[in-house]
């Protein structure tokens, strides 16, 4: 059974949270924060920056600039 771990964070990233704003989020995390949560859950050699990435741009999320090269994705729960 091939497992694609892209479309897996995707979906556990999805169940729970949308994008959001800098009005409305919740809270903010960097890709490393992200890889370093979904590696509690996913393979640990499966999931790094770039699939991350990858997977929050597919959800339509955006890197955000906080501060000069300092960027952070913005997250709000779902209801």
């Amino acid at each position: 059974m091939f497992i694609d771990y892209k479309e897996e964070a995707k979906r556990l990233i999805s169940e729970s949270y949308e994008p959001a704003d800098i009005i409305s989020k919740e809270f903010q995390m960097s890709t490393a924060d992200i890889v370093q949560h979904l590696r509690k859950i996913l393979p640990e050699n499966q999931v790094d920056d770039h699939l991350i990435y990858e997977a929050l741009t597919d959800l339509k999320f955006q890197p955000k600039e906080k501060s000069p090269l300092e960027f952070y994705w913005y997250f709000k729960r779902k209801f």
